[in-house]
């Protein structure tokens, strides 16, 4: 019996016949140039996802024109010079197996001023309410004929896809963008044809699908993205997105993507963080395909073939859209179709990619530091290096990728941990509230260090008798770090905690706590006692969550406002005392907590070099990575790991 029948079943994109359901959903990568030009880099990221056994690969949202750019690297298709470089996309998912469609779109109000050299155009005059990438502008409102341009501009866009050899387009309706602000009672409050009510909100897209019908023929297949729900005030529900839905069928779209979000939504919904349910949209997709008949597209935290396969069972969806799940693993369909599903590396829906695409450095991704670099490291990868025997000292997230990328290319890889399991932080990571995703990296790791039969010695360290009888070639030490805790008047009393140990559950704080950091970490453990109900106090020195993903961000301000956690930002700690704590406000007078049980600290780490720094006394090369080269994220020390054992085993 096949692995996931309906998954890697064949179906029909309008006059397009694709080999499975699976789609890659359209995201940016941030590869193109800075003036929109596509190079081999971007070419073989998306050959690589196609390589991987993905029916449909819709590349990332391209511009129609300058006006409506959004990113510094967001691709551009607003003129004939542009052709070539999307011609080198096509023709290498093709080469790879898969067909392949272009998304188009406009930014609309969520265009940056300073990156598309003019006032951001929408509908109405009403700013949008993000800011993680730029402050709100105010808008220009559009004219009929300047809405009239943009559907031009569109359809010329199209037809230079085609010519490029894309086998379809997608029209970007979702996330709050140009098309999806026409839709949206918030964003479009014009009183004229494209306004006013439902169908005149809708009158802009219909107009894009049949302007490019026209141009293209009627075979051409043109796929619609909205929103099922913008889950913002005064925006787009589900009601309306399904007779919108019906109207984009009637004008001739062949499919209805179904998205959430804008990017002001709380929490952020765009691109849903670990504290959303899996399948979050899959509600919105299920009641549109009772409307429509066009074959329906659905997405939002799919992140495993099982899930996949029930959706459409279930007649949730006809096509199941991954993003980070193919950004994570490109060889995801391929591992399912062959029943290696423990072999797929799990998206744990951290959002480091977003968090680099919104800093402008392109893409990253926790569990896989090759993507976007899939070109640069080409030959290293293809390469069949001399066997090596190679140490690794430590069994966090960066000594497993390492051990885990050196088993791969074929050294023999003996890993000691100090502890009786391996993991490190991980082990801790995952056991806040609404973080238990981050276990699934930890499952995978684990579970590829059995599978590539690494040496695993736990409640070992390698010392100096130890490696000169081991006679490595290599040794790569990942000792991670050591909380870290500040001189301090008090700082030893017996109120005072770590917060690793309470998410150890080492130590059970009493009901009345102040946490000490506002750092994620920080953070996570204040939400985890006020989950428990204790009274929780958290002070920062900076703001809060000052290095967290955006997501992170929204859907942690949030917990903390409705747990009722008191904060104090740009606050420094000056004593503690045997049940209260003083502080001190910058710029106010200082203030003294009182009735506190427990003080917990989530001031960072420190690196912990002295246990190893005799193995560089061997003469075998010592690579450091991970938290012993200073604080590190999981996917620093995930990248750390893997890049030093592939560059230099």
């Amino acid at each position: 019996m096949a692995h996931f029948p309906h998954l890697f079943s064949p179906i029909a994109l309008g006059a397009l016949t694709l080999p499975n359901r699976v789609v890659f959903a359209a995201t940016s990568s941030e590869l193109a140039d800075k003036d929109g030009f596509v190079h081999d880099d971007m070419a073989e990221y998306y050959a690589e996802r196609a390589r991987g056994g993905t029916g449909l690969i819709i590349v990332e949202a391209t511009y129609v024109e300058q006006e409506g750019k959004r990113l510094h690297h967001n691709a551009m298709l607003h003129e004939d010079r542009y052709i070539p470089g999307m011609r080198k996309i096509a023709d290498a998912v093709h080469a790879a197996g898969a067909k392949v469609a272009l998304q188009l779109n406009h930014g609309g109000r969520e265009s940056i001023p300073e990156i598309s050299g003019s006032v951001p155009l929408a509908p109405s005059p009403v700013p949008s309410q993000f800011n993680a990438v730029g402050e709100p502008v105010m808008p220009k409102e559009l004219t009929v004929a300047e809405i009239q341009r943009i559907v031009r501009r569109f359809t010329e866009a199209a037809a230079r896809a085609r010519e490029a050899g894309y086998d379809a387009i997608e029209l970007h309706g979702a996330h709050g963008y140009l098309i999806g602000q026409f839709l949206s009672p918030e964003a479009n409050r014009r009183e004229d044809q494209y306004g006013h009510d439902l169908a005149g909100r809708t009158r802009f897209y219909i107009e894009l699908i049949q302007a490019i019908k026209k141009e293209l023929g009627q075979d051409y297949p043109v796929i619609c993205r909205m929103n099922g729900r913008d889950h913002a005030p005064q925006g787009l529900e589900l009601d309306d997105a399904v007779e919108i839905a019906a109207m984009l069928e009637a004008a001739g779209a062949d499919s209805i993507s179904v998205s959430g979000g804008i990017h002001s939504s709380r929490p952020y919904m765009i691109v849903p963080g670990m504290g959303v349910e899996r399948g979050c949209y899959v509600h919105y997709s299920e009641t549109m395909k009772r409307r429509v008949r066009v074959p329906v597209m659905t997405v939002g935290r799919i992140n495993t073939p099982e899930l996949a396969e029930e959706i459409l069972e279930k007649s949730q969806a006809d096509f199941i859209c991954l993003s980070r799940p193919l950004i994570a693993d490109p060889y995801f369909p391929a591992k399912a179709a062959a029943g290696k599903v423990e072999e797929i590396a799990p998206c744990i829906a951290c959002n480091e990619c977003l968090a680099t695409i919104h800093r402008h450095k392109g893409i990253a991704c926790t569990v896989n530091p090759m993507v976007s670099r899939e070109l640069e490291l080409k030959p290293l990868i293809n390469s069949v290096p001399s066997r090596k025997r190679v140490a690794v000292v430590g069994g966090g997230a960066a000594g497993m990728s390492a051990a885990v990328t050196a088993a791969k290319r074929g050294h023999e890889v003996h890993l000691y941990e100090t502890e009786g399991v391996l993991g490190g932080q991980l082990n801790l990571a995952h056991t806040p509230p609404h973080r238990e995703e981050i276990e699934n990296a930890l499952r995978y790791f684990s579970a590829e260090v059995k599978r590539l039969k690494v040496d695993v010695r736990l409640n070992s360290s390698l010392g100096l008798e130890e490696a000169r009888a081991l006679k490595p070639d290599a040794i790569i030490v990942a000792t991670g770090a050591a909380s870290q805790m500040p001189a301090l008047p008090g700082i030893d009393q017996p109120s005072v905690m770590v917060g690793w140990q309470v998410l150890a559950g080492r130590e059970v704080p009493g009901d009345h706590c102040v946490v000490i950091g506002g750092g994620l970490v920080g953070v996570e453990v204040a939400d985890y006692l006020a989950e428990r109900n204790k009274q929780v106090v958290v002070v920062a020195r900076s703001e809060l969550l000052k290095k967290a993903v955006h997501a992170d961000r929204v859907y942690f301000l949030d917990r903390i406002r409705n747990l009722d956690i008191e904060v104090f930002t740009h606050t420094d700690i000056l004593e503690i005392g045997p049940d209260w704590v003083t502080i001190a406000p910058r710029n106010r007078m200082k203030r003294r907590l009182t009735g506190v049980d427990h003080v917990i600290f989530c001031t960072g780490y420190k690196p912990r070099r002295e246990e190893s720094a005799a193995l560089e006394t061997l003469g075998t090369p010592v690579y450091y990575v991970g938290d012993v080269l200073g604080s590190r994220k999981f996917f620093e020390a995930i990248e750390e790991g893997t890049l030093t054992a592939l560059r230099y085993l």
